[in-house]
């Protein structure tokens, strides 16, 4: 009796495991068994899987409970048919969890007692792949809108200097007044600057916005950019404009790229003197808690207030009068979302307008001869710098307590200064919570932009492989779960700073 009793022991043990081994080979699928009321009966995974709860919260818990009312009203309807009529069903849905939806297919096949099995399958991918694919197709169509209504305005643009071009060149050709054809020379060569300017800024344009263009990140020495700006501007300047510089008596260096702020700036300034007969244009530089504002404040003939929420759009040009392609204030609107900051327009038509645009900016108070010392001593062992990103403080207070004591530690709270703080401090690597509140921010693709080797580490709420399938497909470069000890935490930031 004991003998039959081990053998069918060992059999069960082994049909068990062979039992496993094809529920393991289902991952990343998993299996849920309801009764005719459509409560847990039992909750089957692979190894490896973790759901968004443990088996033992599940079991005997009515499913009405973790679903809407629409998807518990499917599940029922569908259990009820597949019992009635003792055939399979399939059903599609989803599941919220936080501001994440996730998408499941169920495969329901009736079996004893009155009960269904459902096996689960992730259809996120599909789903997601799906609404890439319509989204694709709504920025193709929109991308053809674009490029219609693009070729319409660079043509118009274009047209007419090269009409001057043609036409005053045959003119040319024919006079032979001197003054005349001065004039015609004259006229000629305008054109070809206003020819190369509209292919200047296409080009740039395109380059900016298909993130093509080099931005190189250094301590700039802000007083020292302006004096260049107004030597060039100067002579610029109309007889009845003075130009006026209001710039902080501290020393500001700002981490960003000088010629790109430069080129925001150049494009202020020639619009300010194309527009101002009279007064002043002024360019100011103020220090706030995060950001250095730079200003270009003339007394011109201002924006009438109907194009002033349009003015950083493409072709867009106050008066058809004045020459220029209409591209340069979106230029300067991508050019500072990229450098971490904003552009911006107050103006009252027939006094005057103030362009704006601010950078990332964290006020230090400058020696120059000590800073030069200490930066020479520093570079020798300066600790690797990482950037937590966390809502929550008490996880922040215990995320730095378990990292040693090599790593300087920047904190951010707010996921609006993500971004900022990045270009601020220039760290070595991100541990980045992958809550709700980040997971809608495109900061990840802002800094790979920027840095696309910068190693950014996901810290998950749990190892559910749809977070770490969603953080490694937004560009991070590894994911670990919470709770994780201190050697383990070390351990994935030592792989990446080694």
């Amino acid at each position: 009796m004991e003998d039959a009793l081990s053998l069918l022991e060992q059999k069960y043990a082994s049909l068990e495991k062979q039992y496993q081994t094809v529920v393991d080979a289902l991952y990343p699928n998993f299996i849920f068994v309801f009764d005719e009321n459509f409560h847990f009966v039992d909750v089957i995974t692979p190894a490896g899987l973790r759901l968004f709860h443990r088996k033992e919260e599940l079991i005997g818990v009515d499913g009405r409970k973790f679903y809407t009312p629409q998807v518990s009203k499917l599940f029922l309807d569908t259990i009820q048919d597949c019992l009635t009529n003792n055939n399979w069903r399939e059903i599609e849905y989803h599941l919220d969890v936080g501001d994440t939806r996730n998408y499941y297919q169920a495969r329901i096949v009736p079996i004893e007692g009155n009960r269904v099995m459902c096996m689960i399958q992730d259809i996120g991918n599909r789903v997601r792949r799906m609404e890439e694919l319509m989204t694709q197709r709504k920025r193709t169509e929109e991308a053809n809108r674009h490029k219609s209504a693009f070729l319409a305005n660079i043509s118009h643009e274009i047209r007419t200097p090269l009409n001057a071009i043609v036409s005053f060149s045959e003119f040319l050709m024919g006079e032979e007044r001197p003054d005349k054809r001065q004039d015609y020379m004259d006229i000629i060569r305008t054109s070809n600057s206003m020819v190369l300017q509209i292919v200047d800024d296409v080009l740039d344009l395109s380059r900016l916005e298909s993130g093509m263009s080099e931005f190189r990140f250094e301590d700039v020495d802000v007083a020292a950019l302006i004096k260049k700006t107004v030597e060039i501007y100067q002579p610029q300047m109309k007889p009845q404009v003075r130009l006026i510089v209001d710039m902080p008596d501290t020393v500001v260096k700002a981490p960003t790229d000088a010629n790109r702020v430069k080129q925001v700036l150049f494009n202020f300034l020639t619009n300010a003197i194309k527009y101002t007969e009279q007064g002043s244009i002024t360019l100011k530089v103020e220090e706030g808690d995060d950001f250095l504002k730079f200003m270009v404040i003339d007394t011109g003939c201002g924006i009438p207030e109907s194009q002033i929420g349009l003015i950083f759009n493409r072709f867009e040009k106050i008066g058809r009068q004045v020459t220029g392609t209409g591209l340069g204030l979106a230029i300067c609107k991508s050019i500072a979302g990229q450098l971490g900051g904003d552009v911006g327009v107050s103006s009252k038509e027939g006094v005057g307008s103030e362009f704006w645009f601010k950078i990332p900016y964290r006020h230090v108070a400058y020696d120059m001869q000590k800073a030069e010392i200490a930066r020479e001593s520093v570079d020798v062992s300066k600790r690797k710098k990482i950037m937590i990103v966390e809502t929550c403080h008490e996880n922040l207070k215990q995320i730095k307590s378990k990292l040693t004591e090599n790593f300087e530690i920047v904190e951010v709270t707010d996921s609006e200064k993500i971004f900022s703080t990045f270009i601020l401090d220039h760290p070595a690597l991100i541990l980045l919570c992958i809550d709700a509140a980040y997971r809608k921010n495109d900061v990840i693709a802002k800094i790979r932009a920027i840095s696309p080797t910068l190693p950014i580490i996901a810290m998950a709420t749990s190892d559910f492989y749809h977070d770490q399938r969603w953080a490694i497909e937004n560009g991070c470069n590894d994911v670990i779960a919470r709770p994780f000890s201190r050697s383990k935490i070390n351990e994935v930031i030592m792989a990446f700073l080694v």
